[in-house]
Order: C-alpha cells, then structure tokens, then sequence
C-alpha cells in the first residue's frame, strides 16, 4: 500500500477505489470524491467531510444503492494488497476480530447482540492485514468479513452446537476468502487465542499456510520417544509448556494493554516439537494429528502490581535454535498492528459514531474507512523508515516550509526523520530524550494542523492576487 504524497488525497483515493465497479462510473466518481474527502479528515462526519447538501445527499444515495456492495468497494484494494503479497518470500497475515458498538443508535436497522448483554447492539468485523516481516511494512488489508451474531437456542446441545453455524467458523473463511497459498510464497497467519481451533489449523494445512498462534486450551499432545525432553513426561500441550526449563532468555519492549503501561520485559524462553492429537468432543475435518512446535515465553520477576506476561505459542514453523523461536515471538508481537488498526477504524475515523439508517450502509461505510485508517498507519511506518531521505523527497518543498515556520524549535528541516518528528510535535508529542517514536495519533493530529494552515496560505494568495 502506497504512502508516497501523503497530501495528496484525491490522487489516493483514485488509486485506491478508481477500479471498484459500480455498475456505473458516475457511481465510482462518487466514491472516489467521499473518500477523498474522508482521507483528508477522517475523523469527520459526512456533512462535514463533504461541506454541501448536494455531495453529502450524494453520498448517502451511493451507500443506499444496491449495486454498490462492501465486497465490490474493497476489492481492489484487496486485490492489491494480494498482489503485494506475492511478491514477498514471506508474508505474515495478521487476523483477529472486533466489536463495533452501537449501543447509542438503536435506530439503525439490522444491529445484533454484541458482548455479554443483549442489550448491546453492534456488529463485528474480522480482518486480516498483511505483512512483510523483512521490511516491517504493512501491505494492506488481505481480506475482511463483517459478521452478526446470533444468540444461542435455550437447550440447545453439544451435537446441534456442532451442526449450525457458529462464530468461531470466520477463521477458517477468511483463509478460504484469500485462498490457496501461491507457488513460490510462505504466507503465516498470526493469531490470538481465538485462533485455537482445529478445524481452523487443518484448513491452514490443506490451502498451504503456516500458522503462529496464541494457545488457549491444553490440548493431548505426544511426542516421540527421540524427541521427548529429558525427565518430561507430560501429554497436555500447555502443561508440558510450562514444565520446560528455559533455553534462552532475552529483553522485549511490550506495548501498553489492557491498563498495563509499556514497559521492557526480561523473558525467558523453551520450545518443543509436539505432535497434537485431534479433539475427542470438538469438530475436526479429519481424525489427524498435526504436527507442530510449542514456544514458551515467560516473565519471573514483574514489577509490583503487574501480571506476569505469559505466551504459549503454537506453530508449524520448524524451531531447531532459539533465534528460530524468538522470531515467532516476534511476529506474535506485530499482532499489535492489528489492534492499532481497530483503534484507528474507532478512534482515527469514528466509525463507531456514523449514523446511517441500516447496517448495510454502515458496511459500506466500513468498506471506504478501512484504507484510510490503514493510511493513516502508514503515515507512521513512513516516519520509522527512511529517516535520512531528504523531507523535499516525502513531501512538497512548501509543506516542509510550513512545517518549518510552525515548529517552535526553529530548526531546519532537512531529512525525513527531522520532518516526521516536527509534525508530531504538533500534534502533541514531547519528543524527550527518552521518548519512543511517535504514534499515529500525534502524526496524524499534527499533519492535520499542517494541512489547515496550508489551506490558510493558499487562501491568503488567492485574496492578494484578487
């Protein structure tokens, strides 16, 4: 996904939603003028995004008309992020599911239960973004489903829960949706514990994917007897984990997470090569054992008032040296990437506070939202990289001036690192000595002051020259 220009909306908005069949082009001009509106202020309701009563009145026609569907808005850029994929040795595929909550607009049409209440309304969405783990560049969005829940039948049994449809079933799907692995390309898809689902490992297996995922049940495991760890004796995945003395330990930066602040973490580390049997009770699509490798990674000392951070990893990766398995810690770790792309589908682009009449419309909504809240990533994996490019080269001369005359330090601005940095100051970021690099949040806030007041200096010229 291309990030180059970044003020150049309405050149990316083409690029990104010009090819989508609208069973008109008028219709696809449209879309293309309601993203590029959206991807100069994303956080902005329609009306305010679009400024007139005929572009907003056009703009909801576009989400009402059948033609235009959520799988035809995001399948070119589905297609794009594809075709980016294969063109890496290794991709990783980065999935997990989230709730959008629209408790607070019970009108829209079509909501469903979302949460533990029935009294919550929503919908859920599952994505999977892709990832080149040799550059650390995010590609694009592989495939996304959104998805209503249905509550479950009072009385209903085991064997009627394992004939209808159930939600864990959106991981086997979205591999499906993506299809088999081409020749020539190693495509790992990376979970969390939602993840742990044997149907979902043996479709992995069948359409040609490795997978690293998070475990969450104990599952039986045997290991042959020229395999199996001195003085281990154990037949459950999780437990055998845990009774593997550590062969590698090694500091890791964690983000902040659910109330924990970021901090630096000293690990110790095991792996195991484990055969997993097939569940007796659960669904499988054949009674074959799968073989895999077990990572541990665990911490002894936290800090007071901390829990202590533990993962049990599961993958088909081969592990034959601790590098090995501290690289599938590192791709469970750019799992991340995918919560910060929740938050700026919610935070970034509000989706959680668009009001339309009918969830169909939302997901429409959601079909031009998430380019441009993966754009806004973007913005921040371009500031990580090429830091010593020329800013003239990232962006216009007459940006860097602005950027320039409003950062306070009165510095030049002459690399892209010196640019990046600048804009986040403006949108509220310290940059102290010990300060981490800036968040998508403090780019984004501060390239929206930018381009504010280079609207303002084209205004001024525009009433001196009249």
């Amino acid at each position: 996904m291309d990030i180059s220009e970044p003020e150049n909306a309405e050149k990316w908005a083409v690029k990104t939603f010009g090819a989508v069949e609208c069973g008109d082009p008028r219709r696809t001009d449209r879309l293309v003028k309601v993203a590029s509106a959206l991807a100069k202020n994303p956080s902005a309701s329609l009306p305010c995004a679009l400024e007139t009563w005929g572009e907003t009145a056009g703009a909801y026609r576009l989400l009402d008309n059948p033609d235009v569907t959520y799988e035809r808005i995001l399948c070119p850029h589905w297609a794009m992020t594809y075709h980016e994929a294969t063109q890496c040795s290794r991709t990783l595929l980065l999935g997990d599911t989230t709730e959008m909550d629209y408790s607070t607009h019970k009108a829209v049409k079509g909501l469903a239960p979302i949460g533990n209440s029935r009294e919550d309304l929503g919908f859920s969405v599952h994505t999977v973004l892709a990832m080149d783990p040799k550059k650390q560049q995010l590609l694009g969005c592989m495939t996304q489903e959104p998805f209503f829940r249905k509550l479950v039948p009072k009385g209903e049994t085991k064997a009627q829960r394992r004939k209808r449809e159930r939600e864990s079933q959106i991981w086997e799907r979205s591999v499906k949706q993506i299809g088999p692995v081409p020749p020539n390309c190693q495509w790992i898809y990376v979970g969390d514990s939602g993840s742990d689902i044997y149907t979902f490992w043996q479709t992995c297996k069948d359409l040609g994917y490795d997978f690293a995922i998070r475990v969450a049940q104990d599952r039986v495991i045997t290991i042959p007897q020229d395999e199996a760890p001195e003085d281990c004796d154990e037949n459950y995945l999780k437990t055998l984990a845990r009774a593997l003395p550590a062969t590698a330990a090694q500091f890791l930066s964690v983000p902040a997470h659910e109330h924990q602040p970021k901090r630096e973490v000293f690990l110790q580390m095991s792996f195991q090569k484990v055969h997993v049997q097939p569940p007796t009770y659960e669904s499988s699509l054949r009674k074959t054992d799968l073989t895999a490798w077990v990572v541990r990674v665990w911490e002894t000392h936290p800090p007071e008032g901390q829990v202590p951070l533990e993962w049990i990893l599961l993958t088909t990766i081969p592990i034959v040296s601790p590098s090995d398995a501290w690289e599938v810690v590192q791709w469970y770790r750019w799992r991340w990437l995918l919560e910060d792309f929740h938050k700026a589908l919610k935070t970034g682009c509000h989706i959680e506070q668009r009001y339309v009449q009918d969830v169909e419309a939302l997901c429409k909504l959601l079909a031009v939202l998430t380019p441009i809240a993966l754009r806004l990533l973007l913005i921040r994996q371009a500031a990580q990289q090429d830091t010593e490019t020329p800013a003239a080269e990232v962006v216009s001369q007459e940006i860097v001036r602005v950027v320039t005359l409003l950062d306070k330090r009165r510095r030049d601005i002459v690399t892209a690192k010196q640019l990046w940095h600048a804009i986040a100051r403006l949108g509220g970021y310290l940059d102290r000595t010990g300060d981490g690099p800036p968040g998508w949040q403090t780019l984004w806030k501060g390239w929206m002051r930018v381009m504010n007041t280079l609207e303002g200096v084209h205004l001024a010229i525009h009433f001196s020259s009249s």
